[in-house]
This record gives C-alpha cells, structure tokens and sequence, in this order.
C-alpha cells in the first residue's frame, strides 16, 4: 500500500529530474546528439524519440481517461502484481543500472533521421505528464485502467501505468547519458 500523494508527489520529482536531463542535451551539437558508439545501438535523439512514441500511447489513454474517471479522496494507492512486475523490469536501479534488458517493440522503434525538435516534443510532454500527475491527486488511482503500450491483454491501474511511463523514462535518458560519456572521451 502507498500514499497516494507522497506516489505522486515522488512522481513528479522525478519526472522533473527527467526532464532537466533532457533540458542538458539541448545545449549539444546535432553531431553530439546523433553520434552512436556502436551501429546497432541508439544515438541521444533516437533514445528521446523513443521515449516520444510511448510516452504518446500513454498521454493519450491518460487524456481518453481522465474525462470519465472517478474522482476519489481514498488517500493510498495499492500497486497491482502486474504493474509491480512491469515497474521492476523497466525502472533504473537506484546505482543506475537496468534491469532486465529487452528488445525494443518494432512500433517503437525510432524513425532513421531523427530532427533535433525531438527535444523540445520530450521536453514538453513532461510539463503534459506533470499536469497530469496534478490531476490524478483527485482521482482514484486503482480504478482507473489504462491499455499498456504493448496492447490490451495488457492494463495498467493509473498509479503503475505512471510509475511504468516515468521508469521507462528514467531508462532511457540514463542510455541517452551513457551514449554522451562515449561522445566525450572521443572528444
């Protein structure tokens, strides 16, 4: 069982945290935010499209949800094993490593010539996803369903599906970082 504020007030820390990481890239060159270590892996920008792409399937299923949720003043959020199993297998560990590395779904999978306006989207749908956050402080956390990015066999309560987004968020700005520490010994 959580508290339902501290959740999310945590939430938005760390979406936060997110997006200053992001707000850092801005000031790299498009050679530095393209550079990719090793061909088969992603470069800064391919990392920040990515995160685009999922974080659109679930801004979306927010935005469809939150018109017809229940609102609720039940102060504790109470994790499902599903959401719990999804959170353990994307969130960073606190050192930073990643649990349990996976293949990226071909949906997902970013367009071959990203634009540098990739930042600015990612940047701004972190103000989008902090609203949100603010939002759901009303709403009934365990009631609200919402489809996983892999499809309906797939649902999240409201609560995982922010700590599943955000995790996956974290994942992938600390693989964005990684690349960066590769850009600069080249330096």
């Amino acid at each position: 069982m959580m508290n339902k504020l501290e959740l999310i007030d945590s939430l938005i820390a760390d979406t936060e945290q997110v997006k200053s990481e992001a707000e850092s890239f801005v000031m790299l060159t498009q050679e530095e935010l393209k550079y990719k270590p090793d061909p088969d892996g992603w470069c800064v920008l391919e990392c920040i499209e990515h995160l685009n792409i999922a974080d659109a399937h679930y801004i979306s299923q927010f935005e469809k949800k939150f018109s017809t949720a229940p609102h609720s003043d039940n102060p504790n959020f109470k994790p499902g094993w599903i959401g719990s199993y999804f959170v353990r297998m994307i969130k960073p560990k606190e050192d930073g490593t990643i649990p349990s590395p996976m293949k990226t779904l071909k949906k997902f999978v970013p367009e071959v010539n990203v634009q540098y306006d990739t930042l600015a989207k990612f940047i701004e749908d972190q103000d989008l996803i902090i609203e949100m956050l603010n939002i759901s402080k009303k709403l009934d956390l365990n009631k609200v369903k919402i489809t996983s990015a892999i499809g309906p066999i797939v649902t999240f309560k409201l609560g995982d599906a922010f700590r599943f987004l955000i995790g996956h968020n974290q994942r992938h700005i600390i693989q964005a970082q990684r690349v960066l520490q590769k850009v600069e010994v080249l330096s």
